[in-house]
Formats: structure tokens, C-alpha cells, sequence
């Protein structure tokens, strides 16, 4: 049987691992009893002529399949702030605040050579991070800290349709931030569709399973609200900001290797907000 009309549920069975977005979630399923862990480092830059925000996130991600159709998802992010204005930095690093999430299917269809997925998400926020930290100015502005110190509400619904060429994803989350130290982060809407697309091999082998290279195309976008201090809503908060991701895959049996950039080309911000100007993310994906 030649590979184009394979299967692909029996195609992903031989491979274990295949194409999934970098910056959008996938419905693609782990398999029952199996793990998945994601590493990632993503740094942001956002500056201006008097101020200067750099951000380093260093999320590690744990997948667990309790069964075919329901998985455990526990996210562990370190954090690394730092903002520089008026000739001072103010800075902080450390544990962020922890996610743990459900993810069960909804839908399922197969045909040779493609298959559909639906997934639900929900969780909940935890905050691990230090939401009271201090400098020799006095307390950190809340976006400089490295937790909430809130327990926030997230869900959140994914789609996948897949071919033995090229994949595509869509996502849409919602996240209810609570009120914590007298500050209330605005609740988030956040939106991502992505195409992934095989580069190389450009033809399927008939026998054997190659390493792959896929081109990834993203679009990620996030709607604020303002956020609220003391009940009373920030006027520099809030907006929409919506970023074009390109990247690259390698992708062998038992891991997946990554690097994108996103470029932002809608940034309505609320107020006198820094814009930012890109972010990078590299990292990898074993499973086992």
C-alpha cells in the first residue's frame, strides 16, 4: 500500500510523534498511560524611547494520558522580569504561577489519509509565584510580578484537522482572572489558528519512517480587558494585540525540536502601554 493513502491513524501509531503548532494548542491525543514533556524558552522585547521591557519564560509542560480521549496537563512556568526606565531597573525571577488543566475529546472522524479532532479544555490558575515582592523602591508593579497571587478560571476549545502533509489547528480560551492584594488582572480572550506543512521528505518513503522537517505558519491574537485597582478600571490596560508566528520543526520518532517568531501586526493597547516589538520561542517535545 502506497504511504499517500495510508491510514493515518496507523501512520501516527508508526511515527508517535507528528507536526503540532508552536504557540497553538493542538487536539491530537496521548496515548493511554503515555507522557508527553514540553520544554520551552520564549523572550519578549518591548521597548520605546524611555523604557525597555525584556521577559523570559521558561514554561515546563507535562502531559499525561489518563485514557484514549482524556488527558492531564500540568504547566510550571520560571519567569525572568525586567524593566529599565528613567535610568533604574526593576527586576524579578522565579517560580510563576502554576496551571493544571483537563483536556478531554469531544470528536473524532477518521478517513485514509485524515482525521478530525475536538477537544475541551478547563483548569484552573494557582498562585505559586510571588505576588508581594519587593525592591529598594517599594512594591513591584503588578505586571512585574511573578504571580497573580489569584486563583483564575480557564477554558478553552481546540480543532484539528490533519493530512498526511499538512496540518491545521484552531483554538479559542477564556480566562476569568480574580481579584487579589486589591488588584484584578482584566479577563482574557485569546484566539490562535496555525498550518503546519511538511518541507522534507517532500515524497513518503514506502517502507520505513523518516524524520521530518514542517514550516509552521501561526496566527495568535489576544483580546484584555482593563485590568482594576483598588475596583476602580486601569486606563493603561487592556487592548488587543494579534502577532503573525512563522517556525520550524524537526520532528523524529520520540521528540520534536521548535523555533518560532512572532511578529506582532495589530497592537490596540489601551492607554500608554509599551508595545511589544517580537518574541521568540525554541524548545523541544519527548514523549514516552
Amino acid at each position: 500500500m502506497k504511504s499517500s493513502v495510508l491510514p493515518l491513524a496507523l501512520w501516527l501509531a508508526a511515527t508517535t510523534l507528528s507536526a503540532a503548532p508552536i504557540n497553538t494548542d493542538t487536539a491530537l491525543p496521548v496515548h493511554k498511560g503515555g507522557w508527553l514533556w514540553r520544554e520551552q524558552v520564549r523572550f519578549l522585547k518591548a521597548e520605546d524611547s524611555t523604557r525597555d521591557l525584556e521577559v523570559i519564560a521558561v514554561p515546563s509542560v507535562l502531559v499525561y494520558g489518563v485514557t484514549e480521549k482524556l488527558a492531564l496537563i500540568g504547566i510550571a512556568p520560571y519567569l525572568n522580569k525586567s524593566f529599565k526606565a528613567g535610568g533604574g531597573e526593576r527586576a524579578d525571577h522565579g517560580l510563576g504561577d502554576v496551571t493544571l488543566l483537563g483536556r478531554h475529546q469531544i470528536f473524532q472522524f477518521d478517513r485514509p489519509g485524515e482525521t478530525f479532532r475536538a477537544q475541551l479544555l478547563g483548569g484552573l490558575k494557582f498562585p505559586t509565584g510571588e505576588g508581594s515582592a519587593r525592591d529598594a523602591l517599594g512594591l513591584l508593579p503588578q505586571p512585574l510580578q511573578l504571580g497573580s497571587g489569584s486563583y483564575d478560571l480557564i477554558a478553552a476549545g481546540v480543532f484539528t484537522w490533519q493530512r498526511l502533509r499538512w496540518q491545521a489547528d484552531f483554538d479559542l480560551a477564556y480566562k476569568i482572572n480574580t481579584e487579589a492584594n486589591d488588584f484584578r488582572f482584566g479577563n482574557t480572550l485569546a484566539h490562535d489558528a496555525a498550518l503546519q506543512y511538511r518541507l522534507w521528505p517532500w515524497q513518503l518513503p514506502e517502507r520505513g519512517v523518516p524524520h521530518f522537517v514542517y514550516g509552521v505558519l501561526e496566527l495568535n491574537g489576544v483580546w484584555a480587558e482593563r485590568s482594576e485597582l483598588s475596583g476602580t478600571k486601569i486606563g493603561a490596560s487592556g487592548g488587543y494585540s494579534l502577532f503573525l508566528s512563522p517556525g520550524l520543526q524537526y520532528i523524529s520518532k520520540r521528540w520534536v525540536a521548535e523555533v518560532s517568531v512572532q511578529l506582532p501586526v495589530v497592537q490596540d493597547l489601551n492607554g500608554g502601554q509599551l508595545k511589544t516589538d517580537f518574541i521568540v520561542a525554541g524548545g523541544f517535545r519527548i514523549q514516552f
